[in-house]
């Protein structure tokens, strides 16, 4: 099966179009549809998942998607796929190999613990969309009581000035407001967060159809001038 040839076949000119204002990335973008694009990443995971990671992915936006889709789709312990998302996080350059990465994963619930313990290295990365990546697993699989403590930490301390990283913790911090409303407007009361996350947490929040009218009016009060 020749992958890029296969990609080309499913390409849509009008999405192309869509994709090129949407996604800032310097890869070469063919617009292929995201379903599309899942449908191969099964296909490849079922029939040939390492001959196709060991493929050079050349500068190609859906050949690299592709592979991170592959890897989140990959039923086996997340230890043995450090080294293939290390390979993976090196090629991004965009938001979006990010979020449908991540949000693909399989087996994160089932190692909760192990992955957790992986993701400091990358939470301290001076590459944006590696600290993206990592905040964004935070999002998706740590939103629990369990965890909660060790978000508002983690958020804390991020530094670096990306505005995907930027824009991913103040995301990470309103989903906290949308499940645990009570503690998180605790958090938003008392953190270290520059002005800029703190008010785009907020900002998020209030956007969202998760928290109450009241809570909003209550995050309005919080806002930093």
């Amino acid at each position: 099966m020749n992958i890029f040839e296969e990609l080309k076949s499913l390409s849509d000119e009008s999405y192309k179009s869509f994709i090129i204002k949407l996604v800032p990335t310097n890869h070469n973008i063919l617009g292929v549809r995201m379903p599309l694009l899942k449908k191969l990443a099964k296909k490849i995971t079922k029939e040939s998942p390492y001959e196709f990671l060991a493929l050079d992915k050349g500068n190609n936006y859906e050949m690299i998607m592709l592979e991170g889709l592959v890897i989140s789709s990959l039923k086996i312990p997340f230890s043995d796929l450090v080294s293939y998302i290390e390979t993976y996080m090196k090629k991004i350059d965009n938001w979006a190999q990010v979020d449908s990465f991540v949000m693909n994963f399989k087996g994160i619930k089932k190692d909760k613990e192990v992955v957790f313990n992986m993701l400091k290295p990358w939470l301290n990365s001076k590459e944006e969309f590696i600290v993206r990546t990592a905040l964004l697993i935070l999002l998706s699989y740590y939103v629990n009581k369990e965890y909660l403590q060790n978000i508002f930490d983690i958020s804390n301390k991020i530094t670096h000035k990306g505005h995907y990283v930027f824009m991913g913790n103040a995301w990470l911090i309103s989903v906290c407001m949308a499940k645990f409303p009570e503690e998180t407007i605790l958090f938003f009361k008392d953190n270290r967060l520059d002005k800029l996350t703190h008010n785009k947490a907020i900002q998020k929040s209030r956007e969202s159809n998760r928290v109450s009218k009241e809570h909003k009016n209550l995050l309005k009060t919080l806002k930093r001038i």
